[in-house]
């Protein structure tokens, strides 16, 4: 099995070193794993994420730690970059720099709203909802204009804290489906979702069910920001993986995809 979202110490709300994590794994027999840390540019998210500066470290140290653990399992190196359409530029610097072996984009802050943190104005109820959902589709399918990833990550996050908005945005996500089959990206199935009000994986059941429909790829995550976290609820989420009809999961290296079956 596979953990593709593994969060490190430099995301600066993640606990535990990196071997923490990479045992935790061992343990629980993965055969493969991958560091998906972020990087937030957005001014007033400073603290949030590790900062550009300190990519080099990352990489370099995800690389030691392939080279320590070789025998014991497989190791890549990824990275999650916040979707920011005012720096694609650089976001297209840093993945043209350094040989990750898969890049994810993920949507946290659609025009500038924090639909993530638990101290979020959204988590506590403000904001109108089907304003903020309509934002965040859009959002969506501006980041899907762009090239510089492979990996869409927690794809329905905007429904974390249980908040439902008033009409159906099945037309946008669909559209937004089909862009992600014709530009041959993969999805993201991530567990953490459990541990929030929703209560369920991203995305959804459904979710999930159309993407396969539609031929799209799938990985496997846990968002795990502590080593006991690595692999959490995936025996909840797998019965729902296979009986959407998938029977193959996505890996990456160097941002080629290879199928492996679900075991």
């Amino acid at each position: 099995m596979i953990d593709y979202h593994i969060h490190t110490l430099l995301c600066n709300h993640a606990q535990g070193s990196m071997e923490s994590y990479i045992r935790s794994a061992i343990n629980l027999g993965m055969s493969e794993i991958c560091f998906l840390d972020h990087l937030t540019v957005r001014e007033s998210e400073k603290g949030l994420s590790m900062a550009p500066g300190e990519i080099p470290y990352y990489f370099q140290a995800i690389q030691l730690l392939k080279q320590q653990y070789k025998d014991a399992i497989s190791i890549k190196a990824g990275i999650e970059i916040d979707f920011n359409p005012a720096h694609t530029d650089l976001f297209q610097e840093i993945v043209g720099t350094y040989a990750f072996d898969v890049v994810a984009s993920a949507l946290h802050f659609p025009g500038g709203i924090n639909v993530v943190s638990g101290s979020s104005a959204w988590r506590h109820g403000e904001n109108d909802t089907d304003y903020v959902y309509s934002l965040y589709y859009e959002h969506l399918e501006k980041m899907l204009e762009f090239n510089y990833f492979d990996v869409i990550c927690h794809i329905d996050l905007i429904k974390k804290f249980g908040r439902k908005p008033s009409r159906s945005f099945d037309k946008e996500f669909n559209e937004i489906l089909l862009k992600i089959k014709t530009k041959n990206l993969c999805v993201e199935i991530n567990t953490s979702g459990y541990n929030h009000p929703v209560g369920e994986p991203y995305p959804s059941f459904d979710m999930i069910t159309k993407c396969h429909e539609l031929g799209i790829r799938m990985t496997l995550g846990s968002d795990a920001h502590t080593p006991a976290h690595v692999g959490q609820h995936y025996d909840r989420a797998l019965p729902l993986i296979l009986s959407a009809g998938y029977k193959y999961l996505t890996t990456f290296t160097q941002r080629r995809g290879k199928k492996v079956p679900i075991t």
